[in-house]
């Protein structure tokens, strides 16, 4: 009888280590307005905290490539983040908090390629899909265990002490990576995650930053060159891609400023936060993922329309909805966003990895993450002058536009030419 492969001990480290994430990125935004900051400013501190993985994963990913170091890697990774803390805690300024959001994003990130390769090195081949499994798990165990105790400390104390337990869940990070981390006999490299389509989806549902060396001017022209419509699927899945994740930041940057304008208490907007955590994970139900992974662009299209419904409704209840009315309301427009958030991510990247090149992967890895992150950056900074000056209403309305673009790029390309497919 075949002995069942027990999961590696290492996964324990990803719990304190997402736990930590998590909080992060929902406290900037809370702390930044605590200060008396403004929207842009929450903007300015999302925007940079979406653009540096891209740099990142090209340094962290080389270094894991060349050492085969795994362990004094996430030590480097969480002195980062470590550093970042301090810059939070004792400069208490919104430039303060936007620096060490910067790092805190620099430090979370660089960990990331060690991880996935953690994952390969680790269990057989044949567990991969187990792997990513269980790796998703404990990424959401991390942010629901990270959330819970900084809803329950802002029910009563001010913002400001979210921070201990950041601190708290980065010394845990510490201690799980020094007893269960070890570094492999023998390293695999990262091209193993573009041979295999669990692995693939692995790493890129962790942080879209999925470069594999530096993307080079002359890469782009990787896209001039397609002229038939066969190799046109991938400036139409890069393009598609990039205004998803253009509309996904557009809407979110601006969520949690919104509800406090609102005079909706933090911890309430804590809760909501993590209650779109527990829907998107609704959509790494087996089914559901396994429709995505299929890359139907129908599926695809119709998740996309769901997120336009979504950001429509939240612009229409931003115009004529006030005070805590808007916190209860959320719950249904987050319901409709986070059901298809994931099949959304998972298809588009699915498609993605149907549609690689034979040669040049890395190159047009390299590409598409180019895109991707500058569409994050760009989403999370438009969003805070949009709002600013606009509205929150007009803000969600332009990230609806996005989600329907995004859509009608899939569904125009490819059924015009479904014949050739």
């Amino acid at each position: 009888m075949q002995k069942t492969q027990k999961r590696p001990s290492w996964f324990n480290f990803l719990i304190p280590y997402y736990a930590a994430q998590e909080i992060v990125v929902n406290i900037v935004p809370l702390y930044i307005l605590y200060l008396g900051g403004n929207v842009i400013e929450v903007g300015y501190a999302l925007a940079l905290y979406n653009i540096i993985p891209i740099f990142t994963s090209i340094v962290s990913g080389r270094l894991a490539d060349v050492t085969g170091m795994r362990r004094s890697m996430i030590t480097a990774s969480l002195i980062i983040t470590l550093v970042a803390f301090f810059i939070m805690y004792f400069i208490k300024t919104i430039l303060g908090i936007i620096i060490a959001t910067t790092l805190f994003s620099f430090g979370f990130s660089f960990a990331i390629p060690v991880i996935g390769l953690l994952l390969t090195e680790t269990l057989p081949k044949n567990m991969w899909g187990q792997g990513n499994s269980w790796s998703f798990m404990f990424m959401l165990t991390g942010y629901i265990v990270g959330m819970i105790p900084t809803i329950l400390v802002s029910i009563k104390l001010p913002i400001f002490y979210g921070l201990y337990i950041i601190f708290t869940y980065l010394m845990l990070a510490f201690l799980f990576n020094y007893f269960y981390v070890k570094d492999p006999p023998v390293a695999f490299e990262r091209r193993s995650e573009v041979r295999n389509f669990n692995l693939f989806l692995h790493r890129i549902l962790k942080w879209p930053a999925m470069t594999l060396r530096a993307p080079r001017l002359s890469d782009f022209k990787i896209l001039k060159g397609m002229k038939s419509s066969v190799s046109l699927q991938l400036p139409i899945i890069i393009a598609a891609s990039s205004m998803f994740f253009l509309a996904t930041n557009l809407f979110f940057t601006s969520y949690s400023p919104y509800l406090v304008y609102n005079k909706v208490p933090y911890w309430m907007v804590l809760t909501a936060s993590t209650y779109i955590l527990i829907v998107n994970s609704v959509g790494m139900l087996p089914k559901i993922r396994q429709k995505a992974q299929q890359a139907d662009v129908a599926f695809i299209v119709d998740m996309l329309l769901i997120r336009v419904i979504g950001a429509i409704s939240a612009s229409i209840v931003a115009s004529y909805v006030y005070g805590i009315g808007s916190f209860y309301i959320t719950f249904l427009i987050f319901t409709m966003l986070g059901l298809a958030y994931t099949p959304i991510y998972v298809g588009l990247s699915s498609l993605l990895y149907y549609n690689l090149p034979t040669i040049n992967q890395g190159a047009t890895l390299g590409v598409y993450s180019s895109f991707v992150n500058l569409s994050l950056f760009l989403g999370s900074l438009f969003s805070g002058y949009i709002s600013y000056y606009e509205g929150y209403s007009f803000t969600f309305f332009v990230a609806a536009l996005f989600f329907m673009f995004s859509a009608i790029i899939l569904e125009w390309f490819y059924k015009v030419h479904e014949r050739e497919f």
